[in-house]
């Protein structure tokens, strides 16, 4: 039994970045082109999103996109185009920012957490971790507390693995970033899938276990790859990676969904 009807993959824009950043220390020499992706479940407690990309109005605006891009190095900045913007794509379903009752945060970084704003009726669910190292003080440039440092917000916080309903189980992953989540979602007719975020942006990082370039911790990066690899091989599940810019051409995308 499952209460997910639906997964839709959202394509929210792309990230103009070395290729060091999705493979450690290898590829220095060569400038990728990795999209921004962005999940969302129809389920029976309702609509669930799983990471809310990037706030493409950071990218509009001069004085931001100087403030938070240009000025600390992230050059090119993201592209977003406006078939790209998540609000089309929610109304191209049928939805709004306002039907959206639960998001799951992987982590915190900018290509994550641009939307939150827009939703401020609904819970936010991250991990103890990833919190306690954005309000350490230590967190990069490329986590924007103007995305998520907001007053009124409902937060859930979880430790661990945590089945948030039937076909819907957080495991952690951390590596990539302290408190980085995935999520393990089973469809009525596709059965199992696995969303592992960024723990390997590439599908080499999960058939070579190459670590990501973007890491806090080689050894937890490491066995998050691993896990992620157990997890599909028991479960014989579809595996779907946020930054892979090949398995991005080969998936359903929104308004498509798999069920």
């Amino acid at each position: 039994m499952t209460s997910v009807k639906r997964l839709f993959v959202l394509l929210c824009g792309f990230e103009i970045i070395p290729k060091t950043v999705s493979t450690h220390n290898i590829g220095a020499r060569f400038i990728i082109s990795v999209p921004i992706s962005a999940y969302l479940l129809d389920t029976d407690a309702g609509w669930v999103l799983f990471d809310t990309g990037l706030d493409e109005a950071n990218l509009r605006d001069p004085e931001r996109l100087n403030a938070l891009y240009i000025s600390t190095g992230w050059d090119p900045p993201p592209v977003v185009k406006p078939h790209h913007e998540m609000e089309r794509q929610l109304n191209e379903i049928g939805i709004g920012f306002d039907d959206i009752s639960t998001v799951i945060l992987s982590h915190l970084h900018a290509d994550h957490t641009g939307h939150i704003k827009h939703m401020k009726n609904a819970r936010f669910i991250v991990s103890q971790r990833e919190l306690d190292f954005v309000r350490s003080g230590k967190a990069p440039s490329y986590f924007f507390g103007s995305d998520y440092d907001l007053p009124g917000l409902e937060w859930q916080v979880v430790e661990g693995d945590v089945e948030l309903m039937d076909g819907l189980t957080i495991i952690a992953t951390p590596g990539h970033s302290p408190g980085h989540q995935s999520l393990v979602v089973t469809l009525p007719n596709t059965g199992q899938v696995v969303l592992a975020a960024d723990v390997g942006d590439l599908m080499i990082n999960f058939t070579d276990e190459i670590l990501p370039g973007g890491l806090t911790d080689e050894a937890e990066a490491l066995a998050s790859i691993r896990r992620i690899n157990r997890e599909v091989a028991e479960r014989g599940a579809m595996l779907m990676l946020t930054h892979d810019p090949e398995l991005i051409q080969q998936i359903k995308l929104a308004p498509d969904y798999y069920d």
